[in-house]
């Protein structure tokens, strides 16, 4: 992928580098920028993204409308148009408070699409930089929330986050996302080597202390499969200490994570197949409301499905559904393609633990930029830069 021309190499650079500014602004947002209204972003948020990434980005098409097409033209992404062309044709009969909003949601992702690839595209220097930017931005905020924790322990005995991630499953796929990132990537020097353990283990130690039993069992399998494919003995040694402590840690916390029970997940899938049987064909349109009686935790009713794949069948129905479902499978047959290549894994690992945690939390798939993002989008966005064909050699600097 060729860097966009405006006018010479150094105004190409000097546009990059306001997007991966803005991409960057993207992420550490979410960790210190006060949330709206059940989890939404706030205004202070919203005017960081319009300033620093979406407005750039926009000019930045604008300026030459060809960057779109190429855009359109990379693998995956012509099923992902028609999939948003889908969810902006259901704005017609959706029974959403404010279509207006859900039309600047799926801008919002195809804006951000299109900032990763021309402010990042296949530069292996900004994707570390963004990538173990934004894993050490979650690790200080790991940090942060687990000494508020501490401090002021929640009725619930989980740790919560700051604004869009003031939420046990949110800052715990926030948490997996940043674990992930850093995972595949080499240092040389053991003062960064060290850094790179001491962040992962922090964003681990967050994640089991929100006590969210799908990221739990989501990082467990990204693990396991980042290890799997490793070659060499070492590397097998490795994926059996892990299968052992796995199983000894579930079996020590098996009473704990079986009082909770299904949370009621059978009964909401149940409920979410009705929906889906009164739309089949259209769904209810993009950010329909919806309300499911099955009462949770907090003695109220359910306002979405608990999962992805759900919610996108009684959103959008079975077109919906099916282009969601190409989608997301090309997207994991890709990864595995390019699992010698450094940005191969970081997709793989993203691809698995969302896989894992989307069937059971964070179901939305078009929404305003929060946690689930770092692992449904951020990966799409990853995938533009691999290459059509798997490399012949590693790419692990």
């Amino acid at each position: 992928m060729k860097p966009p021309a405006t006018g010479g190499a150094g105004t190409a650079d000097r546009w990059r580098n306001l997007l991966c500014v803005g991409l960057m602004a993207l992420i550490a947002g979410m960790c210190v920028l006060p949330a709206g209204a059940s989890f939404n972003p706030g205004k202070p948020y919203q005017y960081v993204l319009v300033l620093s990434l979406y407005l750039p980005a926009l000019t930045l098409g604008f300026v030459r409308f060809e960057r779109w097409r190429e855009l359109g033209r990379r693998p995956l992404m012509p099923w992902l148009m028609a999939l948003l062309a889908w969810s902006t044709l259901s704005l017609a009969w959706t029974n959403a408070a404010r279509p207006l909003d859900e039309m600047l949601r799926i801008l919002s992702v195809l804006v951000f699409l299109f900032a990763w690839m021309h402010g990042v595209g296949d530069d292996p220097r900004r994707q570390r930089w963004l990538l173990v930017g934004g894993a050490g931005v979650l690790a200080a905020t790991a940090v942060a929330a687990m000494v508020r924790f501490a401090i002021h322990p929640p009725a619930d005995g989980r740790v919560t986050g700051f604004g869009v991630m003031a939420n046990a499953n949110l800052i715990a796929a926030a948490m997996g996302a940043g674990f992930l990132w850093l995972w595949p990537w080499r240092f040389r020097t053991p003062v960064r080597r060290t850094l790179k353990w001491l962040a992962m283990v922090v964003m681990m130690s967050c994640l089991v202390l929100a006590d969210s039993r799908s990221a739990w069992a989501a990082l467990f399998a990204s693990v396991f499969v980042l290890l799997a494919i490793r070659n060499g003995e070492r590397a097998w040694r490795r994926l059996l200490g892990l299968g052992v402590v796995g199983l000894g840690v579930a079996a020590a916390a098996y009473p704990e994570l079986s009082e909770r029970g299904w949370s009621f997940r059978p009964q909401i899938m149940q409920y979410a197949w009705r929906l889906f049987e009164q739309h089949p064909w259209l769904g209810m349109g993009q950010g329909a409301r919806f309300t499911i009686p099955v009462q949770g935790g907090m003695g109220m009713d359910q306002v979405h499905t608990h999962n992805l794949f759900t919610q996108v069948a009684v959103e959008l129905g079975l077109p919906g559904l099916v282009l969601w479902s190409a989608i997301w499978l090309a997207l994991g047959w890709r990864a595995w393609r390019h699992r010698d290549d450094v940005i191969g894994r970081v997709v793989l690992g993203l691809w698995v633990f969302a896989s894992v945690m989307l069937q059971f939390d964070l179901p939305h798939l078009i929404d305003s930029p929060r946690p689930g993002w770092l692992i449904i989008w951020l990966p799409l966005a990853l995938s533009l830069s691999l290459p059509a064909a798997p490399t012949d050699r590693p790419h692990t600097r």
